[in-house]
This record gives C-alpha cells, sequence and structure tokens, in this order.
C-alpha cells in the first residue's frame, strides 16, 4: 500500500475554541483575537477543508483554507480564501508536533502538546526589513 501524504493531519480534523493575543505592529494595533476552527476531510481525504469564524476585537472575519499535498514539488500546501477577495498560498509542514505555515507575507510556528489536543504558536507578519510577531495563537479541541 502506498504512503498517504495526508495521513498525518488527521490530528486538525475536528472543531478548535482559539484565542489570541494581537500583538501592536507597524501595520496593526494591539488586540484580541477569538475563532472557531473547523477542520474536515473532503471526499476521498486528500484535502482538508479549514473553516475559520473569528473576530479580531469583535470584528467579524471568515475565511476558507483547503490542504493538501502536491505530488509535483513534494511537499503540503494551504491555500487561504476570506471575505475581503483575498487569497494567500502557504507552504505546510507538520513534523512530529510541531506545526509550520510558510507564506509570503506570513509565517506561523507552532507546536502540539503530547495529548494533540492544544496548539500553541506565534504568527509573524514580514515587515520592512524582518519578520515582526505578530499573534500569539492556541487553539484547544472543542
Amino acid at each position: 500500500m502506498a504512503h498517504d501524504p495526508m495521513s498525518a493531519f488527521g490530528i486538525f480534523i475536528g472543531t478548535w475554541n482559539t484565542t489570541g493575543e494581537v500583538l501592536e505592529t507597524a501595520a496593526n494595533p494591539a488586540g484580541q483575537l477569538v475563532a472557531t476552527d473547523t477542520y474536515r476531510w473532503l471526499p476521498g481525504r486528500h484535502f482538508i477543508q479549514h473553516d475559520v469564524d473569528a473576530r479580531f476585537d469583535g470584528q467579524p472575519t471568515r475565511s476558507m483554507e483547503v490542504m493538501g499535498y502536491d505530488t509535483a514539488k513534494r511537499r503540503h500546501f494551504a491555500q487561504s480564501f476570506d471575505d475581503q477577495g483575498q487569497t494567500e498560498m502557504f507552504v505546510v509542514e507538520l513534523e512530529g508536533r510541531r506545526w509550520r505555515i510558510h507564506g509570503k507575507t506570513v509565517r506561523f510556528d507552532g507546536e502540539f502538546n503530547a495529548r494533540k489536543n492544544r496548539l500553541s504558536g506565534l504568527w509573524e507578519m514580514k515587515g520592512r526589513k524582518s519578520w515582526q510577531p505578530w499573534i500569539r495563537l492556541e487553539l484547544v479541541r472543542a
């Protein structure tokens, strides 16, 4: 039987309650983030759909992301689409309990706890000269 490059991503499946501390950057003020993240397999179990229903300081924002494996490039990817008409492509890596997301303008580095029911990490935003801390995030399985 062939190796399933998406099997480890089953760790995400389900609903997560998300909280975050938005840090002040040159582009954004400090604030709070509260969200519900829902992950589900698409038919065939080759892709995962990730729906986000978030509030940044009470202001709603919604997005949808699809995660999968690119066989030609031999790497995992995610592409997000938000309610403001923005889209971004990411390279994603799940190594053991460590979860990383790499985009052109943002990146995330986090880790699941031993029980795999909590994911904590830091989003960074690309500044003019370097990456800046942006959001300290925690997802807890609902």
